[in-house]
């Protein structure tokens, strides 16, 4: 009698919900996420297998470590990439929201492998992600003696095409996954254009971030806050030293940064610094000003070593033409709770 192989995340979850998959074939309908890292072949050419092989297991440990608090499993490991799967063995209303945030942590996540990087003397690596939602068959294929557990579907192609052009840790989504996230995301529409089948026909959609709605902080905020992790830097006017930051969150006159412990720079409660945020379109400003109204260490734990800090800065002379866009998200983010109570989710 021949072996069958399912992903051992899948296996996990059958059992738990005490159900199995039909042996003959079935279409389910599943968000799909593909990351893959950018720049590890010119790694593994420069250094040691050792040391290439400690980072990686730092990084895979990571990403299966979000994909699984967000309710995916993994299906496959590709390369220095994997294949994660939201809807298996049955799909649920938040499955894209949560594949969604879990694309939005593994950019946190990366951010804190800077300094793992730093360590081997290797500059920052990039991933790619790319997410498609839609209806796949599901079953199981192969020779008698191994029988394997696969998807197959349009949007699982979309997935794996779009984190093939995606870069500098974007996001980009298909348009079924934007249709279902719209309501409280930001979504920019790409300029990038497809190159072949089977995205000729899609229209492409780069994630800036999701609304978060945290049952901790419910209570005290009256709009939610904007997670965007993406990369920017910071100026401290002070001393006039600047260093790269991950913008975290974007909330009500304010936004909150992470940065690491830096020896030979600092920024204290009452620091005036200067944002670049080019990359930030929900903001679209080059410079922005601010002064530090929060500083609160975050220890480093489990894989993450370093320590870094979580940081606050308040907007001073924020444009007219900037706050308006963010009370339009604020007001857009309010919609979202009378169609589904996402403190409920996350």
């Amino acid at each position: 009698m021949g072996d069958i192989h399912i992903p051992p995340d899948l296996k996990r979850k059958l059992e738990q919900e005490k159900t199995s998959l039909e042996a003959s074939g079935e279409f389910k309908k599943v968000t799909v996420m593909f990351v893959d890292m950018r720049g590890f072949s010119h790694m593994l050419r420069k250094h040691d297998a050792k040391r290439v092989l400690m980072l990686l297991d730092i990084y895979f440990r990571m990403l299966v470590t979000i994909v699984r608090q967000y309710g995916g499993i993994v299906d496959k490991f590709i390369g220095d990439g994997l294949m994660a799967v939201w809807g298996l063995p049955d799909a649920r209303k938040d499955d894209v929201y949560n594949a969604i945030r879990a694309a939005v942590d593994i950019r946190i996540g990366m951010f804190r492998l800077i300094p793992e990087l730093v360590s081997i003397g290797e500059v920052p690596l990039e991933i790619g992600i790319g997410i498609g939602t839609g209806t796949a068959l599901s079953g199981f294929v192969g020779p008698p003696s191994r029988r394997d557990f696969t998807l197959v579907g349009n949007c699982i192609n979309r997935a794996a095409r779009l984190q093939s052009i995606a870069s500098d840790n974007r996001i980009f989504i298909d348009g079924s996954t934007a249709a279902e996230v719209r309501s409280y995301s930001f979504i920019l529409s790409s300029k990038k254009k497809p190159l072949s089948y089977p995205m000729y026909i899609e229209r492409l959609f780069e994630l800036e971030g999701l609304y978060e709605f945290s049952k901790e902080f419910e209570a005290s905020r009256r709009h939610p806050r904007v997670i965007v992790a993406k990369v920017a830097g910071v100026t401290n006017l002070k001393t006039g030293r600047r260093k790269p930051v991950l913008v975290k969150s974007i909330g009500e006159g304010g936004l909150g940064i992470e940065i690491h412990d830096y020896k030979d720079f600092s920024l204290d409660v009452g620091d005036e610094v200067v944002l670049d945020s080019k990359n930030l379109k929900l903001i679209d400003m080059h410079d922005m000003k601010g002064y530090i109204v929060r500083k609160k260490e975050l220890k480093g734990k489990g894989i993450f070593r370093v320590k870094t800090w979580d940081i606050g800065i308040k907007f001073v002379d924020l444009p007219e033409e900037t706050r308006n866009r963010l009370l339009k998200v604020a007001a857009a983010s309010l919609m979202v709770r009378d169609i589904v109570n996402f403190a409920d989710v996350v």
